[in-house]
């Protein structure tokens, strides 16, 4: 099957169209990428993709829509092994694999190995363990997993039914599964690849419980990959997305390790079974790791809101329906970007896309700051940095996650075909909303924080200063709301738009004042369970402030004079409008200082002013985020603006539309199916003669 020769040529091009988009830019798109992106980001991308493109044979994923589950494991795995190579090689680090992964988005089978069980050998086994694990690990000769949730268990860890016992007359461990509530799940490397899992388990020594703690049992053997006894070990199946990743179970049926199988930088159990912890460990150095987890989480997620934003809006900006009923006036038919219904789902999450990419930024300034604190034995900053980190693991990853979904949405029906490159993309980011924490058990963490430094402030007690406890003594002195409302509440939108400390102020107040009506109901004694909502939108409301003061703090760097300053002010101008908008009930609630509906109206409208001036420079925005043509690996986000001519040479190579197999493919189903159908009338006409 081949397309026809001698197509008229569309009058409106879109390659045309968009190039005429980028003349708009008001700023030059190479220093707006090095302003927004960090620059050892910006390297490392730079780096690893001219080593994909050198290697097609390998890296290809352009075929991966027309796979199978099966073919694209087989296929992340030839990636995978590559990728070590070129590790071994000195070609690659450990971090740009991870960097390659996120290019290609095709999460394979080792994984799990390097994001999980060699961090955790590195933090928790002592020296002696770290040579009969580490080394083999770091070398590939063992191949691992982290196997913590159970079907029955996965926000409660204290809950875990894997038991860890002690038998003090062989000096091992006895690992076992008591229940299928104790079944080890949703455990990725685990289903068909690890031959070690890092198993967290209930420590039992001398019949008493320790608590879940990390043992390493050995699953399969390393010399035919069979599972060892006592092992029931296997794939959990299609899912949702993440298909390349080989999720298992895990059930153990009293299998016994080495005492020294259990990680005991934190815990020993010596032989015969004395139980002892070291004295000079602070268990609050747990947060650290924690952090640093969702640090990553947070940098990477404005990565991936830039390859939905940038597909969106390249191809809102190229893709024309209707005449005449946009509000500018044009040849032809209207550019859909032009409808203010696209442009208020899109141009809002280009505003969020940049303040998240300065936000990973001076989270990791703050980040460095406070682990530099630890390793001075100044514990004190942990706790505000632990709770912000939650905060803005729930909120980068929930805008960036329904942000895809939404760019899905706003291409329309293209944005259903899979050369969207949207739809298998949005299956396999969507788990970051429910792993390393799921997003509303998360925010009740960062809630919480909050609370306690309204509480001891009205109790009078020391707080110590970082952004949390400033924006709570500004705004509630002694911990309770003002007896009047402050100026910036009542000053008009207009003047609110154009003085970004008084943005900062009014987003501060809102969040102190949730806290503080919070406390009040917890105090006249408001259930924990029945104040969980409430928390929610505290934890939401103190990371908008967070957010926006980090955008904020990044955008100060700027040289005064910087031609991208007023584009970049304008965003955060959209960002902070579109927060009140989205949450004016907050506003209209206040129990001091509460805005007047007249008051929302003008947020409305100066909203919908400021959403279409954005929209002039949506296409140069987006590129200067720097998402190349392979990340993306989309017909309707293409760096060229070639979207149906490239749409139709990639459906054409469909194994369905293929020469070399449709035509044997469709012959037999022809046959098989099609001409009984077809055929049952005038073969029963035909019997009947």
């Amino acid at each position: 099957m081949q397309i026809p020769k001698g197509l008229q040529a569309m009058t409106s091009s879109t390659a045309d169209t968009l190039q005429a988009e980028r003349s708009k830019a008001a700023f030059s798109v190479a220093e707006m990428n090095a302003f927004i992106v960090d620059e050892q980001m910006r390297m490392q991308l730079t780096k690893v993709e001219r080593l994909l493109l050198s290697e097609p044979e390998t890296f290809d994923v352009r075929q991966v829509y027309f796979m199978s589950r099966t073919e694209k494991m087989d296929h992340a795995l030839k990636i995978g092994r590559r990728l070590i190579e070129l590790m071994k090689e000195g070609k690659l680090t450990g971090e740009e694999i991870s960097i390659a992964d996120m290019i290609l988005d095709i999460n394979g089978p080792f994984g799990l190995h390097r994001a999980m069980f060699i961090p955790t050998l590195q933090n928790q086994a002592t020296e002696e363990q770290k040579a009969m694990f580490l080394s083999k690990a770091e070398n590939y000769e063992i191949l691992g997993c982290y196997a913590q949730t159970e079907i029955g268990h996965g926000s409660n860890v204290q809950g875990l039914e894997t038991t860890c016992t002690y038998l003090p007359e062989t000096d091992e461990f006895e690992v076992h599964s008591p229940s299928i509530s104790a079944c080890k799940w949703w455990i990725g490397s685990l289903g068909v690849t690890a031959t070690h899992a890092m198993v967290m388990a209930q420590l039992v020594v001398n019949g008493k419980n320790y608590g879940p703690n990390p043992v390493v049992v050995p699953i399969r053997s390393v010399e035919d990959h069979q599972p060892l006894p006592g092992v029931t070990v296997g794939d959990l199946g299609p899912k949702f997305g993440f298909n390349a990743m080989d999720n298992g179970f895990l059930l153990l049926d009293h299998v016994r390790v080495p005492r020294l199988n259990l990680l005991q930088r934190y815990i020993t159990v010596a032989q015969g079974g004395r139980v002892s912890r070291p004295k000079n460990v602070d268990p609050k150095v747990a947060y650290g790791t924690m952090v640093y987890v969702r640090t990553q989480i947070v940098r990477n997620m404005s990565q991936v809101l830039a390859k939905a934003t940038t597909t969106a809006i390249r191809y809102a900006a190229v893709r024309r329906q209707f005449s005449g009923k946009a509000d500018k006036r044009v040849d032809g038919e209207s550019p859909v970007l032009d409808y203010g219904m696209v442009q208020h789902r899109l141009i809002p999450l280009l505003a969020q896309n940049y303040a998240m990419f300065a936000t990973s930024q001076a989270f990791a300034a703050h980040y460095a700051e406070s682990m530099a604190e630890l390793n001075r034995g100044n514990f004190g900053p942990l706790k505000e940095l632990h709770a912000t980190a939650c905060g803005l693991k729930r909120w980068t990853s929930d805008v960036a996650i329904h942000g895809i979904d939404t760019c899905r949405h706003a291409c329309g029906g293209h944005g259903f075909s899979q050369f969207s490159g949207l739809n298998e993309f949005f299956g396999n980011q969507y788990p970051n909303i429910i792993w390393e924490g799921d997003n509303y058990v998360l925010s009740q963490q960062t809630a919480r924080f909050v609370l306690t430094q309204v509480n001891a402030l009205r109790a009078g007690k020391q707080v110590a200063d970082n952004q949390t406890t400033q924006y709570l003594r500004a705004h509630l002195p002694g911990g309770h709301l003002p007896k009047t409302a402050p100026a910036f509440t009542q000053m008009p939108v207009a003047d609110l738009a154009s003085n970004s400390e008084a943005q900062l102020q009014l987003l501060g107040f809102r969040a102190a004042s949730m806290a503080a009506e919070l406390a009040d109901s917890m105090a006249a004694g408001q259930s924990h369970n029945r104040s969980l909502v409430a928390m929610q939108r505290l934890c939401d409301a103190h990371s908008d402030y967070i957010v926006a003061s980090y955008f904020r703090r990044h955008l100060r760097t700027l040289a005064p004079a910087s031609p991208l300053a007023p584009t970049l002010n304008k965003l955060a101008t959209l960002l902070f409008l579109y927060v009140l908008e989205q949450h004016s009930a907050d506003l209209l609630r206040l129990t001091v200082g509460a805005f007047s509906p007249a008051q929302i109206s003008e947020v409305e409208q100066l909203l919908a002013q400021v959403i279409e001036e954005v929209r002039e420079q949506a296409v140069p925005l987006v590129d200067a985020l720097g998402i190349t043509d392979l990340r993306l690996n989309s017909a309707l986000g293409r760096s060229d603006g070639k979207v149906y001519e490239n749409y139709l040479e990639w459906a054409m190579e469909d194994p369905l539309n293929r020469e070399d197999t449709g035509n044997a493919i469709r012959k037999q189903w022809f046959e098989k199916y099609y001409k009984p159908v077809l055929h049952a009338a005038k073969n029963k006409r035909d019997a009947r003669l």
